[in-house]
């Protein structure tokens, strides 16, 4: 398969996602081709925003590339009928099966060029938009541990109901919505790394994230968060619920620690 280097466009999208957060992503409208799609790609959608979609490939239920950043803008799309829909009706866990080229454009996340057609296969319960929300939250409370930071180190080890590729979204999308460097780690990790003096206990340019799940049902879940900056700067929860109503997941949080 043949790949362009295209690091301009590596640089706009990387400069956009810094500039303005995952809800307004953007990218340069498709132009279809007049021919046939060259090959057809099957992926399922990650997270979608009125103007991009951020995908992973995969086949027969295995994720088996990168991160795909896509504008549904100028694409032929249909549902699983064969029927004709819009950008609006597309949800994160649809899978799909794209139209293009063949080119892939080397940016991060990667880009399909020649995009053309786009349709719906099926359908996968996704909890990246939940756990994107829980980060948000977590990092909203008590917001003076944010000051000065310039990191925000993911510790995702623990959470067993997202992929691998569903973590790196989420690192993606977090430095995205807040023009941060986003990467996944641990306390120990940033220790031996020399980024947090394991004496002093303070994350001097940045701050942890951590979320655990615990197993439940296909409905049912709990799950714990923290937000560390040092040995007396953290907020966050234990054992809270997680359910699925009416199709969206839900949560209780009961009681915030502070410390």
């Amino acid at each position: 398969m043949k790949r362009i280097f295209a690091m301009a466009i590596a640089l706009l999208v990387l400069a956009g996602c810094g500039q303005t957060g995952p809800d307004s992503l953007s990218l340069p409208q498709n132009t279809p081709p007049s021919a046939p799609p060259a090959e057809y790609m099957n992926c399922r959608i990650l997270y979608q925003t009125e103007e991009s979609l951020l995908l992973t490939q995969e086949e027969n239920g295995e994720e088996t590339g990168d991160l795909i950043l896509l504008s549904p803008s100028g694409i032929d799309m249909a549902d699983e009928q064969g029927e004709s829909m819009q950008a609006s009706q597309l949800e994160a866990g649809m899978t799909v099966q794209i139209g293009y080229d063949g080119s892939i454009l080397e940016s991060y996340p990667c880009q399909l060029s020649g995009v053309s057609t786009l349709q719906v296969t099926g359908m996968v319960d996704s909890l990246l938009p939940f756990y994107l929300e829980r980060i948000d939250e977590l990092y909203q409370k008590d917001e003076a541990l944010n000051e000065g930071i310039e990191k925000i180190a993911l510790d995702l080890g623990e959470v067993t109901n997202l992929t691998g590729q569903e973590k790196e979204a989420l690192c993606y999308l977090v430095g995205c919505r807040y023009d941060k460097e986003a990467f996944q780690s641990t306390y120990e990790q940033l220790c031996e790394e020399g980024q947090i003096d394991p004496d002093e206990l303070y994350y001097q340019d940045g701050v942890i994230l951590s979320l655990s799940s615990q197993k439940g049902s296909k409905q049912t879940f709990t799950f714990s968060a923290m937000k560390w900056r040092s040995g007396l700067g953290a907020i966050g929860y234990h054992d809270a619920k997680a359910k699925q109503k009416g199709g969206q997941w839900q949560c209780e949080i009961e009681n915030w620690f502070i410390s």
